[in-house]
């Protein structure tokens, strides 16, 4: 049974997505949308600083850096997908942190309102293509 969020595949899928002025509020997001059925390669943490995205995330969620990091060794710049960046440029200018998870098997509205309940703002649903924003295929597995 294969393990990868369905997102990097050909087509891409819908996503949501909110902002979170804090690490405390991004936390009690993430427990939310796991609590809820959110696979780990299905929610992705993105901040301005790779070491913060790993420390929310933790075992909980996937971050863009991961796959960077490993595949290539190091960071490369641009490392979040250009849709986060345009929708999120503001957010992460200032410190906020974007979570944003994959509408598999949850209709992204669901999701949307999770996030709200969590206290996200800049709520935003969209159809995300292919990219790093989720769990390459050859990494998928358990984490």
């Amino acid at each position: 049974m294969a393990t990868a969020s369905y997102l990097p595949d050909i087509a891409g899928g819908m996503v949501a997505a909110a902002a979170f002025i804090d690490d405390e509020r991004a936390l009690v997001a993430v427990a939310l949308l796991r609590g809820a059925g959110v696979r780990l390669q299905d929610l992705s943490v993105v901040t301005a600083d790779a070491t913060r995205a790993a420390r929310i995330a933790a075992d909980q969620a996937w971050t863009p850096w991961k796959s960077r990091a490993r595949l290539l060794g190091r960071l490369r710049p641009g490392g979040i997908p250009a849709d986060v960046r345009k929708r999120y440029a503001h957010a992460l200018r200032d410190g906020q942190v974007v979570l944003v998870a994959a509408a598999d098997g949850q209709p992204p509205d669901t999701l949307a309102a999770l996030l709200a309940q969590a206290g996200g703002m800049t709520l935003e649903r969209w159809w995300q293509p292919p990219g790093p924003l989720f769990a390459p295929p050859e990494l998928a597995g358990p984490f």
